[in-house]
């Protein structure tokens, strides 16, 4: 099959009749970090997947009315084998939470919060793989959203360097960006990467060095809003871990906790509910790097990452400190120390418990309780809720704990929500 000259392939996906692919993705931030576009015009899913030999190609991802399945179409390509349908379906499920496991938690949380079940909440969008999810989480610590999407803007384009764009991509600029009115731009400001030849590597034998690292850094905010508002569900919070001003020094930051920092710019979200966000969600995007148009390359691989030299990928992409361990994380897969299939199947769901994982987890370099947090969300564990200066004004506006205080927080984050259990973070 082709269209407008560009084979193509369609596949498609089984949804229960509740399922609503705009909720599902536009349900935590996730959704606004390159390489995934959602465009509301359409309500349409555009970003690149992976085929089982890693050739990156684009897919569009939408839900026709009336229909039982999503319409997943895969640009670039004329033909596709069982085992490659498979592998990009996997990848689909796992973004929209579509397992059996997380059909039974939106069950087991509809059961429990009728609200939300009226409001048609109860899946938070991920990324395709365990590993795009683990470099995002370590993206959003000690800074602004708007320098965290910057950053996976430029891991994108960095991986279009290396390996090229991804199939079907100009057919999607040239064509479906434009007919939705979306122009595609380049931020001057940025640092350009440079031509593939001058891309620095390291030898694969050698690990990431250790340099210091500098955890004085910033954190994203948001305004409390009630649960029919986007909350949690759009960026998630700081550390479990909940530290006095006094204790709020450099020599006692752990890589994941994020403070705020004047330079940077928060993602206010006030009083936009759901379905607002659902209808615009390019309005969130606006000023927090160019998030709502096409990357051109595909989130890197850790394959792709582990033979970069460090100082060259820290300020071709802006990571700093985060340079280093993104590399030693990418260098353990590669070389065997961590074993991704192990800790998930092939649909996301975890096959270790998770406090299994959660003990994995810390022992990661750069890995701290905010990191480990929101990975542990990301493979399906909403237990815990992360409780700072912002919890405690959350609970003083909307449950009306005027007395609660940073150090009686965690008490009555638990009072409040261990109805909940063991879906706390949802209801957060």
């Amino acid at each position: 099959m082709e269209s407008n000259g560009c084979p193509e392939c369609q596949l498609s996906v089984a949804v229960n009749e509740a399922f609503d692919l705009e909720k599902a993705v536009c349900s935590y931030g996730f959704f606004m970090m390159p390489p995934n576009l959602w465009l509301s015009s359409s309500s349409t899913l555009q970003r690149p997947l992976r085929l089982s030999d890693g050739t990156a190609l684009m897919v569009c991802i939408s839900q026709p009315p009336t229909s039982s399945s999503l319409l997943i179409r895969v640009l670039g390509i004329g033909t596709l084998t069982t085992e490659n349908q498979n592998f990009l379906l996997d990848q689909v499920v796992r973004m929209l939470r579509l397992s059996e496991m997380e059909e039974s938690a939106v069950r087991g949380f509809h059961a429990l919060h009728p609200q939300a079940k009226a409001k048609g909440f109860g899946r938070l969008f991920r990324s395709p793989t365990l590993f795009e999810d683990m470099v995002k989480s370590i993206l959003l610590c000690n800074c602004g959203w708007g320098r965290t999407l910057t950053m996976a803007r430029l891991l994108c384009d960095l991986q279009s360097e290396l390996k090229g764009p991804p199939l079907g991509w100009s057919t999607l600029q040239e064509t479906t960006l434009t007919a939705n009115g979306i122009c595609v731009e380049t931020d001057d400001s940025s640092p350009k990467t440079p031509s593939q030849k001058d891309v620095k590597r390291k030898k694969c034998s050698k690990k990431p060095s250790n340099l210091p690292v500098n955890l004085v850094a910033a954190r994203f905010s948001e305004q409390e809003l009630p649960f029919t508002d986007v909350k949690q569900t759009i960026v998630s919070q700081t550390s479990v871990t909940i530290l006095t001003d006094a204790e709020k020094s450099p020599m006692n930051l752990d890589p994941g906790l994020c403070l705020e920092k004047e330079n940077d710019q928060p993602l206010n979200i006030s009083k936009a509910n759901l379905s607002e966000i659902i209808s615009s969600p390019e309005s969130l995007t606006e000023g927090y790097g160019q998030s709502s148009v096409l990357s051109t390359g595909d989130f890197p691989t850790s394959k792709e990452l582990e033979c970069l030299d460090e100082m060259f990928l820290a300020k071709r992409c802006g990571l700093g400190y985060r340079a280093k361990y993104i590399l030693k994380l990418a260098w353990d897969i590669c070389n065997g120390a961590i074993d991704l299939d192990s800790l998930e199947s092939s649909d996301g769901s975890p096959r270790l418990n998770f406090s299994e994982l959660k003990e994995l987890f810390l022992k990661l370099e750069g890995f701290g309780p905010f990191t480990c947090a929101n990975v542990l969300m990301c493979m399906g564990d909403y237990q815990s809720i992360p409780a700072d200066s912002e919890t405690v004004r959350h609970l003083k506006m909307v449950h009306c704990r005027s007395r609660c205080t940073i150090r009686t927080v965690a008490i009555e984050v638990e009072e409040v929500y261990t109805k909940y259990s063991p879906f706390q973070f949802l209801a957060y």
